[in-house]
């Protein structure tokens, strides 16, 4: 038997979920999953792979807005229905059309992750970004900034399988947050 045991948000790609009862499924996932993402100068995704304190940064969707918080900084509020310029973004080796967050965003990001030049993108609804169809066949899977599936899935099961391996390597186990999945089954 197979139960959902968790549904998690991450509206920033790369950082901490929101645990939810409920969500909205759409095209290209849950609703506003991985939808805003950390970027470099030129539009290159920023993720926990080279910067961990990503994880750090924690979000909080209220009615209109999006609220960051992050340790040893003030609370940056974002409006949901709010975006500053046009900006391209890469995802992989996938260009998409995205717009900047604006310049407190920016700077916000960038004085936490201590990276001069960092922009916080939300991707553009009128994009469209598949997934590779080398994994999804004839079906056109639509994705936001999630790196190639429109919902992320893992199972407890595999987790404690994991963690018995690393264990028995002498390594520390993990959570389930290092996967950031939307479904933990």
């Amino acid at each position: 038997t197979c139960t959902l045991g968790a549904l998690h948000l991450h509206p920033i790609k790369s950082c901490a979920g929101i645990e939810l009862r409920e969500a909205l499924l759409t095209e290209t996932g849950l609703d506003l999953d991985r939808t805003w993402m950390v970027a470099d100068a030129s539009g290159r995704m920023v993720t926990q792979r080279q910067q961990p304190r990503l994880a750090l940064i924690r979000t909080t969707l209220r009615s209109s807005d999006l609220v960051l918080r992050a340790p040893g900084m003030l609370a940056l509020h974002l409006q949901l229905d709010a975006v500053d310029t046009p900006a391209r973004a890469q995802v992989w080796d996938d260009e998409v059309q995205a717009y900047e967050m604006g310049a407190l965003a920016h700077q916000w990001i960038s004085d936490f992750l201590g990276v001069p030049g960092l922009r916080l993108l939300r991707f553009d609804p009128d994009q469209r970004r598949l997934s590779n169809p080398k994994w999804t066949g004839d079906v056109q899977a639509e994705n936001a900034f999630a790196d190639g599936f429109p919902l992320l899935v893992a199972s407890t099961a595999s987790l404690d399988e994991l963690n018995r391996r690393l264990v028995q390597a002498g390594d520390a186990p993990v959570t389930m947050q290092r996967f950031r999945p939307n479904l933990v089954l």
